[in-house]
């Protein structure tokens, strides 16, 4: 068996045909500074031709079915293994998705209630036992011949629905009496109900005799009544008996709730499953999250009178004033003493809380003009109550949804302008209807379980205790769940919850995720290749990772790791230096060995910060704060106990703090978003906080994230950093141009005139084979330069529009030297260490880290004097070598230095110890988190004994300085 995996003459992008040992069973890092071809050769060349043979070896009909991959630029790869790829990607976008469906142990908590749970009546609580069809059919007939019952399910009123809608849908199942209080009612009659009281409502499923042969047709009535309309509960009413009397209580006893006498049916995992229609809240669909109607969206100019267009047109304007809408807003007007035509803001402040509240059950005549239709004319005089234009655009909304848009009430953008998302109110957030939380294990719903720190959940259900019947199947699905768990804890995941949305997890915590996963599956011969695993984890998680992959080689695998931290770089078995340079520069093996070896290596740069000949110096000085803070004041959002914290302005600070300690949620959930609906978007909700002081000292907020900065092929760091127009206003300058009639508009692959219309601007033809990989070809017409004869035949300096967009930056630097407004953008590109990318260069082909820093260049190279924008950065350390780190440092320094404020949420301790002010939240993540723990200058935290953070600050700062301020230490 080969020992070693061999790569042999591999080109893909920047590499240089290099030849590549990788050893077997081993730990495996490839570094290098950023674009030096270290994902290149990880995922494209090895996993790439990895998972390309294993397509090859399954049948046509398969691979016809299947993405294929296109085979990697190199000679050969030999001693591959089946390989696992676990990226770093946010989690998935399904709103749906969570960690619990992510690593499967929902679907185990599903079975786990089905089989093991403990029933309650959901009116009083009392306990009761699960039955199934037979099990219930077998009591019924253990009554008297001659017996006579009813068969009922309960119901309950739809969430913002009448109860008109109700019984509706009832109807539509085809049932057609229900008992209200005690009363039997036909639905074929009219039924007046007052929509704000509750009452106590089943439907009469069936009424039957016992007598023998009734098992088939009985069974056929609780099935209906279970599945149809009671939600999993059924009740047995006796009417009369021929023969000897019933004693209720013992027909009730050990079969249902002796007061209500409900009795519930067989549970299946599918009734716990928010992805269920049955299961599913009616109001959110099992999502845990609704669009409701603000009243401030309503109004749309105070200053109007309603007549004049004070509100929204759809809730009032010419195409509503005839209508039965009209006709209410003109009668209710009228009853409590106001006009349509006064000004919006002169209106009662009671009488408008009745216009967008309701009127509560208060009645008013109806009051019709000439200008009312037939119909509305026909309602004169009569007596109404009106809900309020708040729930009359939710109930709106509900109809809009149901009938997809179709024929419904409004347009998509009305409700797009006017209703803002927030928690379901019907199921607060929770994703089931209601009658799934009376099964409870340990007196703990489904939800609740599922909301707990995965630490308390394992130690919950290592001390749950299972009744004798239940304990046999209970203890298998355990055993299955504790598993996971602990590989999840045991990675640095511990305050994480089965419930936690994926879309709302880091890329670093989604990849642990797949990870832990991978291990539970034991398998050993396997090439698992990652992306920076140790991305989002504090400097005291980062050793748990390496024990983690160190679990996976131990069984038999191999692992190779694109890594910078180099913690993880010195527990390697083997490490992969590629370099010198980035693009261009980059592609070579400039070092290999184990970590001891790679110190004597010259050239290798990681090997130089690996003994500490190169390193990222601590300021001899920090900015000292001005008088100016952002104070954020009782901050209760996820985690966060009613956190209070002044932000100093005019300096870099920094969020610390080990993972789930609150950080992402202090500074984008309730700072940020707040910041946001002032400066640009109303309809943003933030997190839970009494209030944000200090906002009148700042100019603007801007968040510089790592999504992408363009999602098509023609997006390029030109087009988005905003140079590129000056490009093609250069080339429509010149003599050729103008002599063609070339304007600056045929300068782009975005217009027919100016672009190959062969290839439509993307320079290659891309040919779709049926049951192998997409052949992509350089466009015969254009060469792959994307734009007609004419327009290449251009000359700039003697250079056309599309050798100028295959330049890369640095070199462009030097091109456009006498230009100073591109130059500018250029400079700022080259010092952020983007010289390798090609101005060109599409942006779907650029990782996270460069998109973040492409933004950040972008922001710099605009800054204005005067203004005083807050830039928040999270974790921008995020594929960045250390080489790397200091450019970006010195660019966040540059911000700061000319009047703004940086905020930067980091675990990279090279961040941390140059930044001018932190902030420390923990102690621990999940619930023992969401407190400062500290703040001050990096020396202060280091000195609190409370901080995690402090202590890893104290082993690389200096203490020859003076610094500013006492620490300030919160209780904890």
């Amino acid at each position: 068996m080969k020992k070693n995996i061999e790569v042999r003459g591999a080109r893909q992008n920047n590499l240089k045909n290099i030849d590549v040992l990788i050893p077997r069973d081993q730990l495996t890092v490839i570094t290098g500074v950023s674009g030096s071809g270290k994902s290149s050769l990880a995922f494209e060349v090895i996993y790439g031709e990895g998972q390309r043979r294993f397509l090859e070896s399954l049948s046509t009909f398969a691979k016809s079915r299947m993405n294929q991959l296109k085979k990697p630029d190199v000679d050969f790869v030999f001693g591959l293994s089946p390989v696992i790829a676990i990226e770093q990607k946010k989690g998935n976008s399904n709103p749906r998705s969570t960690v619990g469906t992510m690593t499967d142990m929902y679907d185990f908590m599903r079975l786990l209630f089905a089989s093991s749970g403990e029933a309650c009546c959901p009116f009083c609580q009392h306990p009761i036992a699960t039955k199934s069809v037979s099990q219930m059919i077998d009591h019924v007939q253990a009554l008297p011949a001659g017996t006579e019952l009813e068969v009922l399910a309960p119901i309950f009123k739809l969430y913002d629905e009448d109860y008109q809608t109700l019984f509706d849908e009832i109807r539509s199942k085809g049932f057609r009496s229900v008992k209200i209080d005690g009363q039997i009612h036909n639905l074929s009659d009219p039924l007046e109900l007052d929509d704000e009281a509750e009452y106590q409502m089943e439907v009469i499923v069936d009424k039957v005799v016992v007598m023998p042969g009734l098992f088939k047709s009985l069974a056929k009535t609780i099935e209906n009544s279970l599945e149809l309309v009671g939600d999993g509960f059924i009740r047995f009413e006796v009417e009369s008996s021929d023969g000897e009397p019933v004693d209720m209580g013992a027909f009730y006893q050990n079969f249902g709730c002796p007061e209500h006498h409900l009795v519930i049916g067989e549970l299946h995992p599918s009734y716990f499953s928010f992805n269920d229609p049955g299961s599913a809240c009616r109001t959110c669909g099992g999502i845990g999250t609704y669009l409701r109607t603000e009243k401030r969206f309503l109004i749309k100019n105070p200053e109007k009178s309603v007549s004049k267009g004070a509100l929204d047109h759809n809730i009032y304007g010419p195409s509503t004033k005839k209508s039965y809408q009209g006709m209410l807003f003109h009668s209710m007007f009228a009853h409590y003493g106001c006009s349509l035509d006064t000004p919006f803001k002169e209106l009662p402040e009671d009488f408008v809380d009745r216009l967008f509240h309701g009127t509560r059950g208060e009645q008013f005549p109806i009051l019709v003009t000439e200008d009312h239709s037939r119909h509305a004319k026909s309602q004169e005089g009569k007596l109404r109550k009106y809900g309020g234009l708040v729930n009359e655009v939710n109930r709106w909304y509900k109809q809009h949804v149901k009938r997809r848009g179709e024929n419904g009430i409004g347009d998509s953008d009305f409700f797009k302008r006017v209703m803002v998302e927030h928690t379901c109110p019907d199921c607060e957030g929770k994703k089931l209807k209601a009658q799934r939380f009376c099964v409870r294990i340990d007196g703990r719903d489904i939800h609740e379980l599922c909301s707990m720190p995965l630490k308390e959940l394992k130690s919950l259900l290592d001390h749950v205790a299972f009744s004798e019947e239940k304990k046999q199947a209970a203890g298998q699905i355990v055993v299955e769940i504790m598993s996971r768990l602990k590989l999840l804890i045991d990675i640095g995941l511990e305050y994480l919850h089965l419930g936690r949305r994926s879309d709302t997890i880091s890329g670093g915590e989604a990849q642990r995720i797949r990870l832990s996963t991978q291990i539970s599956t034991g398998l050993m011969g396997m090439l698992y290749v990652l992306d920076e695993p140790s991305i989002g984890l504090h400097a005291r998680d980062s050793m748990r990772i390496v024990e983690t992959l160190k679990k996976l080689r131990d069984i038999g695998n191999t692992i190779i790791v694109v890594e910078h931290d180099l913690d993880t770089i010195r527990s390697a078995d083997y490490i992969i230096e590629i370099g010198p340079g980035p693009g261009e520069r980059g592609g070579q093996v400039i070092a290999q060995g184990t970590a001891l070896e790679l110190l004597e290596q010259k050239d290798s740069l990681t090997g130089a910060f690996l003994t500490g000949a190169r390193r990222i110096e601590v300021p001899s000085q920090r900015r000292a704060p001005s008088s100016l803070y952002l104070s954020i004041k009782g901050a209760r959002a996820n985690n966060l106990r009613n956190v209070s914290v002044d932000i100093p302005l005019g300096v870099m600070t920094c969020i610390t703090g080990v993972s789930g300690s609150g950080k992402s949620t202090l500074i984008n959930e309730v700072m940020f978003k707040q910041l946001y609906a002032h400066f640009h978007d109303q309809r943003i909700v933030p997190g839970a906080h009494d209030s944000i002081e200090g906002i009148e000292h700042l100019t603007g907020i801007i968040n510089i994230d790592q999504s992408p900065i363009g999602r098509s092929t023609r997006s390029n760091p030109a087009t988005y950093v905003g140079f590129f127009d000056r490009i093609r206003e250069l080339f429509a300058d010149t003599e050729e141009a103008k002599v063609r009639g070339i304007s600056k508009n045929e300068f782009s692959f975005n217009q027919k005139t100016g672009r190959c219309e062969h290839c439509q601007g993307e320079g290659i033809i891309t040919t779709q084979l049926q049951f192998m990989p997409d052949v992509e070809s350089v466009c015969p017409s254009c060469k792959g330069a994307r734009f007609n004869n004419d327009v290449l035949e251009v000359l700039l300096n003697g250079r056309n529009i599309a050798q100028v967009l295959d330049m890369s930056i640095e070199d462009a630097v030097l091109f456009f030297s006498d230009q100073s407004y591109v130059l500018h953008k250029l400079n700022v590109l080259n010092q952020l260490g983007l010289g390798y990318l090609k101005l060109g260069q599409s942006s779907t082909t650029l990782s996270g880290g460069e998109a973040q820093r492409i933004k950040l260049a972008t922001e710099i190279s605009k800054l204005k004097r005067g203004s005083h924008n807050l830039y928040i950065l999270d974790e921008p350390t995020t594929g960045l070598h250390l080489h790397d780190i200091q450019k970006l440092i010195d660019c966040m320094n540059q911000l700061v230095d000319n009047g703004h404020s940086v905020l930067v949420i980091e675990h990279h301790l090279d961040v941390i110890k140059v930044s001018d002010y932190l902030i420390d939240l923990g102690p621990d993540g999940g619930r023992d988190g969401g407190t400062v723990v500290a703040q001050g200058t990096p020396e202060q935290v280091a000195a609190v004994e409370a901080s995690y953070t402090g202590k890893f600050l104290k082993s690389i700062l200096s203490t020859d300085h003076q610094y500013w301020a006492e620490p300030v230490v919160s209780p904890m």
